[in-house]
């Protein structure tokens, strides 16, 4: 079986060639800002097949962008593209659905559509990341992580590449690490589902945020005011 693995490590003497492998011109920050608004989660696949090497070149561009420090050794991106290599996975998804609490009780004939969804997409990305007994160096782990996810996200809606995150607590199963391979020190971060889409989901309300956020100075200020 084909799998693809990517151990982002810095490599500042392929920079350019990944960019230039990828076509990617630099962009403007309206451009930018363009495609975070215009980006939706996709669920529903083209089926057409992608590159695993175009979508390993992506990952590696979104590495670049990570400044925070962490250990690139400690995390991994595997790429499932083949048809092997999404049958492997798919078995190894299942059996962590069928063990996994409402689940359990799902009629077979759905569990067995569900199956042939996951089967079709045209790839499926696992995220993983090494765990310690240290907490610091796992918080930037995963902070680390995400922050390549969003980045290719971004990336991938460029190119007319769609995906949806699976966090689910199903990504927390045995089954699921030893039918994918993960190692006794290993976790998942998530699952990536993506391919090419044809229509784009109408795009719904999101919080704002200046809703998450608390500005202190302004707090400070608000609170000499009320003494």
């Amino acid at each position: 079986m084909i799998i693809i693995r990517c151990i982002l490590v810095v490599d500042e003497h392929k920079g350019d060639e990944t960019m230039e492998e990828l076509n990617l011109q630099p962009e403007i920050s309206l451009a930018a800002a363009k495609v975070i608004r215009e980006r939706r989660t996709i669920r529903r696949f083209a089926k057409r097949a992608l590159s695993g090497e175009e979508l390993e070149a992506m990952f590696r561009l979104a590495e670049r962008a990570v400044t925070l420090e962490y250990d690139p050794e400690a995390l991994r991106f595997v790429i499932f593209a083949t048809e092997e290599g999404k049958r492997q996975t798919t078995a190894a998804i299942m059996a962590a659905y069928s063990n996994q609490g409402l689940y359990r009780w799902i009629p077979g004939k759905l569990l067995q559509t569900l199956a042939e969804q996951v089967a079709k997409t045209p790839a499926i990305v696992a995220v993983i990341r090494r765990e310690t007994d240290d907490p610091s160096f796992n918080d930037r782990q995963l902070a680390a992580a995400s922050a390549m996810i969003h980045g290719f996200t971004l990336l991938a809606w460029e190119r007319k590449l769609g995906l949806v995150w699976n966090t689910e607590p199903v990504i927390g199963h045995e089954a699921l690490f030893s039918g994918i391979g993960l190692a006794a020190d290993e976790r998942l971060v998530c699952l990536l589902y993506l391919g090419e889409y044809d229509k784009i989901p109408k795009g719904k309300m999101r919080k704002s945020a200046f809703e998450r956020w608390t500005v202190l100075e302004n707090a400070r200020r608000e609170e000499k005011q009320t003494r």
